[in-house]
């Protein structure tokens, strides 16, 4: 049995290397990347736009020079071939700033000062913006010129600036004098903005959005404890209600009350959470008939100035809608599993064997049956560990939740990559570990079960 398992975790790195190659390959393929973004908000005079793509060639559709179409293209990456990309992405080692196949930072330009010598800052506070420039493999300047922000490292003070505005160093030169908060005067040089020897995903390093301009694995924190919380609802939901319907079904088979709940739950589960979602709001927030739950978000404009269980109360009517659209396709699936795991249990030897010893029929059914058909429903529990993704896209976008589902539907609109990337790599990763946590639970909860 350990011998299978370490079988299992060792096909995880080929599985998730063949999924995260073949998404990568196709954000770099459709149309509509970061560059023709940039062109459509030009087009539209500084007017950003959340999706779309530019038809034909990007350099046609409107009048920038080549040279600085380049220089876009050389900002992202995609002037590399697809494998050296990939590469990057990956990690650890890091590619593109001054790395093993990354272009040599050779001057920076302060463009702007942001701060004063003697100014106190916050940790993250921008200090400056620079433009640094590379040389070509052939050692020629490269008119290639990349614009970076520098922000404090942590809270302290700016104690002296080497440099005016418009000036320019050589790497490797100070550039400011950095005094943190209780600590020790340090020298911040040029090449400390940009060498980063370890990046990539080996390196836990999720890359930076395009849109936001920030890193992805800070985007996808500070949506963890919404996904969790409708996650985590949907979940307990959904088996505290179909478990016990499941068994009812089966202890009424073929009833007029079987055949109803059935119906229901097939029809629930025909119609898609994002179209049920739309359907409650129109009729429950505030649309055409009752305005019993508000339209979206997770929490009252005045959450903060609530008492303790005006908070609870408040968080409950606004999760009402949003997690019945989130549960309603697991529904069917659930309840009939239970009523048929129940059902076959109940036409075993070892429950006709109790049935003549005179056990009661609720004993029989409770105490011995139900035990053994909730075998393949516990199973499912293993999954519970992708409950931190469970949020849907189109459910969120509904709702205007402001989860990782609706992240992530807005990253594939506005063709934010890297921030695609990071979502589908934990999503993939939780769902690859979630089925051998399920294998291992279906070992424990049944001991016939032998994996060899």
């Amino acid at each position: 049995m350990a011998a299978y398992f370490a079988r299992r975790l060792l096909l995880l790195i080929p599985t998730f290397l063949g999924i995260t190659m073949l998404v990568f390959a196709i954000t770099r393929f459709v149309p509509g990347g970061p560059i023709d973004q940039m062109i459509m908000q030009m087009q539209a005079g500084g007017q950003g736009s959340e999706g779309g793509s530019v038809g034909g060639d990007a350099q046609s559709s409107v009048d920038i020079p080549p040279q600085a179409l380049d220089i876009l293209k050389k900002h992202y990456h995609f002037d590399w071939p697809l494998w050296k990309q990939y590469l990057q992405f990956l990690g650890p080692l890091n590619l593109g700033e001054r790395g093993v196949f990354g272009d040599e930072v050779n001057e920076v330009t302060v463009l702007t000062w942001y701060v004063e010598e003697g100014q106190a800052v916050e940790a993250g506070t921008p200090l400056a913006r620079l433009r640094s420039l590379g040389t070509d493999p052939e050692g020629h300047m490269n008119p290639t010129a990349v614009s970076e922000e520098l922000k404090a490292p942590a809270a302290g003070i700016v104690s002296k600036l080497a440099i005016e505005r418009e000036g320019t160093l050589l790497a490797g030169a100070p550039l400011l004098n950095f005094t943190p908060t209780d600590g020790v005067t340090e020298s911040i040089s040029v090449p400390q903005l940009w060498q980063k020897r370890w990046a990539g995903l080996l390196a836990g390093d999720l890359g930076t959005s395009y849109k936001y301009d920030v890193p992805v694995i800070d985007l996808v924190v500070q949506r963890f404890p919404i996904s969790i919380r409708f996650g985590l609802t949907g979940f307990l939901l959904a088996y505290l209600v179909c478990i016990p319907l499941g068994v009812l079904k089966a202890i009424r088979h073929n009833s007029n009350f079987d055949f109803v709940s059935s119906t229901l739950v097939f029809v629930g589960y025909s119609i898609p959470g994002w179209a049920l979602g739309a359907v409650l709001l129109v009729g429950f927030g505030g649309g055409s008939f009752f305005d019993w739950f508000p339209l979206g978000g997770i929490e009252a404009d005045n959450f903060d100035e609530l008492g303790f269980w005006a908070k609870v109360g408040n968080t409950l009517h606004h999760m009402a809608l949003p997690v019945i659209a989130y549960s309603i396709g697991s529904f069917a699936t659930l309840t009939v599993l239970t009523k048929n795991s129940l059902m076959e249990n109940l036409g075993q030897d070892y429950v006709r064997t109790a049935f003549a010893k005179g056990l009661p029929e609720r004993r029989v059914i409770f105490v011995h049956a139900l035990r053994n058909s909730l075998i393949p429903i516990c199973t499912g529990l293993g999954h519970a560990i992708s409950l931190v993704m469970a949020g849907s896209y189109l459910v969120e976008k509904v709702f205007n939740i402001d989860g990782l589902g609706l992240l992530g539907f807005t990253s594939i609109i506005g063709r934010d990559y890297a921030v695609v990337m990071g979502v589908l790599v934990i999503n993939t990763l939780l769902m690859l570990v979630g089925n051998i946590l399920s294998d291992v639970l279906y070992v424990l909860a049944d001991p016939r079960i032998r994996f060899s």
